[in-house]
Order: structure tokens, then sequence, then C-alpha cells
């Protein structure tokens, strides 16, 4: 085998390490503020929609608990007031990350429902069993959860600690390969345009493959998987999935771009310097 052969080939080999490099270095950047980050996170989920979302369907399961007792939905529906929703939100949301209770299920609940029950009844002169109003307490409570609360998260906590190291180290070795086989090629090729455009390629060809199967998640719905419950919270999370994807694609498409003048730049100046 000849020099120029072995050169060939162990260039093609570096360019195709910095194009795994580019695909590596973009997903764990953005996943490391993004995915790993409890802020983000947290941020992402409690937004306005999901609130305004929450509040509509505790209002007609309110209004579906007092058909079945004696107590008006206004009563319930105060909850909204003295634990506004968005709070809540991110207090479930923020649960995630420690050892609280993310349903938001809690016997201070139940008797914080009782309360607004036995003080309406008195107020009003209506006679009533504790039992009967416990029960509804707890009803109360429970509806306020399964909307409100979020289930089926449990593992995320780590799972998310365990992303944010991954994504952390993914980061830092694939820009320093990256950055080590970049003048590699080019030092091999010495500096002609040749060697540019292999260097240059890898990222190239990185950035598109990264930008169009980002793409193609977000088509394909991959984040419908998600299991966390209520439905509406669950939405949110697929939303969220979503949006990350189609920021790394944004940024994906914008080194393409870049790396794709910077060949035409390179094309032009070489050649006039020929």
């Amino acid at each position: 085998m000849s020099f120029d052969e072995s050169r060939r080939i162990v260039a093609m080999i570096l360019e195709i390490v910095t194009a795994i490099c580019t695909i590596v270095f973009l997903i764990s950047a953005i996943m490391t503020f993004t995915t790993a980050d409890k802020n983000y996170f947290i941020n992402q989920f409690a937004t306005q929609e999901l609130e305004a979302e929450c509040n509509s369907q505790l209002n007609m399961k309110y209004e579906a608990l007092s058909h079945e007792t004696s107590i008006p939905a206004r009563v319930f529906e105060r909850v909204e007031v003295d634990y506004p929703t968005d709070e809540a939100l991110r207090q479930a949301a923020l649960s995630v990350f420690s050892e609280e209770n993310e349903t938001l299920y809690s016997e201070n609940k139940v008797s914080y429902f009782y309360e607004l029950s036995v003080e309406y009844l008195e107020g009003n002169d209506i006679s009533y069993k504790k039992d009967d109003i416990k029960r509804v307490a707890q009803k109360a409570a429970k509806i306020y959860s399964d909307t409100v609360g979020l289930h089926n998260a449990g593992g995320i906590e780590a799972r998310l600690s365990r992303l944010a190291r991954i994504f952390s180290v993914a980061t830092i070795v694939s820009f320093l390969l990256a950055f080590a086989c970049f003048p590699s090629i080019m030092i091999m090729y010495k500096r002609k345009k040749h060697g540019y455009f292999n260097a240059i390629g890898g990222i190239l060809a990185g950035s598109g493959a990264t930008a169009i199967g980002t793409l193609l998640l977000v088509i394909t719905g991959l984040g419908s998987t998600i299991d966390i419950l209520p439905q509406i919270h669950k939405a949110a999370m697929v939303s969220t999935s979503s949006k990350i994807f189609l920021i790394i694609t944004f940024f994906s498409v914008i080194v393409a771009v870049s790396a794709f003048s910077a060949m035409k730049v390179i094309d032009a100046k070489i050649r006039d310097e020929d």
C-alpha cells in the first residue's frame, strides 16, 4: 500500500471520527443545558398553558363532585386560590429532583378540603356526618392529585442525574477529539484544499446527520413513549421533548451552513492563490 493510499484511509477514518464527534457534541452540549438541567425542566413543565388546562379540568371534576354532595364546586375550587396551580406544578416538578411527594396527595391536603367543607356546611346551618365529609375531602384531594400532581415519575431523578454526568463528559471528550482530528487532517494534506475539505467535511456530515436525525424524531413523535400521568402532563413532556429536538436541529443546521460556507470561501481563496 502506497503512502497516498494510507493517507487517504487515515484521513477518511479521521473524517468519520470528526463527524461522530460533531454529532455527540451537538446532542450532549444542548442536552446538558436542557433535559439534564433542573431549572429548564421545571420552567418548561410548569407553563401557563398547562396551568390553564389543569384549572379547567379541576373545575369540571369539582363540579361533578358537587353533584354527589351538598357542597358547591366553588368551595373545592378555592384550592386554586389558596394553592395557585402554577406554584403547585412547579412544586410537583421540583419534587422529581428530591424525595418529596410529586403526586401532591397528602393528609394535609385532605384536612384542607375537610375544613373547607365543614366551614361551608356550618356557615349555612347544614347538618353533616364527619365520616361522610372525610370521604368527600379524600375525593377532593385525590382529584387535585390526579389532575395537578405527577404520577409514574419514579426514577426520573436518578435518570436525569445520570444523564447530566454522561452529557457533560461526552461534550468534553467529543470536543477534544474533534479538535485533535481537525488539524491532523489538514497537516496530512499539507493544508491543501483537499485537506481543508476533508476536515470541514466531517463537521458538515456530522451536523447534517444530527439535523436530519433530530427532525425525524420530532416527526415520528419519539417522546410519546413517556409514561408520565396524567395525560395532560404527558402531553407537556412530549411537547418539551419536541422543543429540545428542534433546538438541536436548529443549531445543527447553523453549524452545517457555517461549514458549507467555510468550504465555499476556502474553495475560492485557494483557487485564487493557485
